[in-house]
């Protein structure tokens, strides 16, 4: 039995897409990440409270599993987001804060959960956080060592992460903990055949190099390329841009935004999935979600872990489109070679990334957080 009776659970502004099936707003896959991690905590003997903004309308198929409190406005200021989040320490008393992604207010909210004497949990969503730069902007983040400071647990996704923290300061080594994203295996689908040769998923942002993927199926018209990319707020401009040069393009289909269930479906009818992206924080929850399908992964700039230097499940073009389009051509003719990496890929996740497994670790940290 655990010394913990509740814990909260801060999410995302940008989570309202997961928590009201109606809404066609992006999210980040830190919210997904996050969201894994808190439902299946709702098995465990502690009561996890989600904190997230007063959304309009709430309806989404995992409600039973959801203690959901709706705290504040997304227009409040953070002076007002500050005093009803004191309000709620008061009312709810959860011994643990947890959030994830690097902003300016989780700097302030470590110290404040210090001078409160609440446990504070940071979840690293990408690899430039732990050097202490925002993820979309990679601006400094100058109160970047607060959080490291007085933070009680640190939670990142990988060995670099852990190495890059351990080098701005040796003492905060005994604070941070290796956790993979977990996958809800129930949730994924199955196709009974491929209706594409490669399939893209991101938001619609620079650093995720959705260029590359265009450049690929022109270099590969007789194959049938699916990109789901929504515009990222604040770049809209950029958007309209790769839009344009999409519709281009004959042998790409574009979709803009697609439900969780619907783009579960599509990475499963895919032989494969393009990864792009410029830099991440591990891999991204939707390459997960798709080796977990059974889709292998062609990336073409990272590299991480073991899933295909040694599980096989994918292969690293190591910054080269002339080798992202050998492997492609490779991939969509060769089924036996396809089946053989679908295989890789689903053993892979089962080995890394169960979110049962993963979550009874994060169980075990935040336990040891109170005794």
């Amino acid at each position: 039995m655990s010394n913990i009776k509740k814990i909260a659970l801060l999410f995302p502004k940008d989570s309202e897409a997961v928590f009201n099936i109606n809404s066609k707003r992006t999210f980040g896959g830190a919210t997904i990440h996050i969201y894994h991690f808190a439902k299946e905590l709702f098995n465990y003997d502690i009561k996890p409270l989600t904190v997230i903004p007063e959304y309009e309308q709430i309806e989404f198929s995992d409600k039973d599993y959801f203690n959901l409190v709706q705290l504040y406005r997304e227009t409040d200021s953070f002076f007002i987001k500050l005093i009803k989040f004191t309000r709620f320490l008061k009312k709810e008393k959860p011994e643990i804060v947890i959030q994830i992604g690097l902003t300016l207010q989780s700097c302030i909210l470590s110290f404040y959960c210090f001078l409160l004497k609440r446990k504070f949990v940071f979840f690293f969503a990408s690899d430039v956080e732990s050097a202490g730069y925002y993820q979309n902007s990679r601006k400094q983040c100058y109160l970047y060592k607060i959080l490291l400071r007085f933070s009680d647990l640190l939670i990142v996704q990988n060995d670099l992460q852990k190495e890059t923290i351990k080098g701005i300061n040796p003492q905060f080594d005994l604070k941070v903990k290796v956790l993979k994203k977990g996958i809800d295996f129930t949730k994924l689908k199955k196709a009974d055949s491929k209706e594409f040769d490669a399939i893209w998923i991101a938001r619609c942002e620079k650093l995720k190099n959705i260029e590359a993927c265009i450049k690929l199926a022109e270099m590969n018209p007789d194959k049938k390329f699916l990109i789901i990319s929504p515009p990222a707020p604040g770049k809209e401009e950029y958007y309209n841009e790769v839009v344009l040069k999409i519709n281009e393009v004959k042998n790409i289909k574009y979709l803009p935004f697609t439900s969780q269930e619907d783009t579960y479906k599509y990475m499963a009818a895919s032989k494969c999935m393009i990864l792009t992206s410029e830099y991440e924080g591990d891999w991204p929850l939707t390459v997960l979600e798709a080796v977990s399908s059974g889709v292998p992964i062609i990336s073409l700039s990272l590299n991480y872990g073991k899933l295909i230097d040694e599980y096989r499940a994918g292969f690293f073009c190591n910054n080269h489109i002339e080798k992202a389009d050998k492997y492609l051509k490779k991939l969509s003719c060769d089924d036996m070679l396809l089946s053989e990496m679908a295989q890789n890929a689903v053993r892979y996740s089962r080995d890394f990334h169960d979110i049962k497994k993963n979550t009874a670790q994060l169980y075990e940290f935040l336990s040891d957080l109170c005794k």
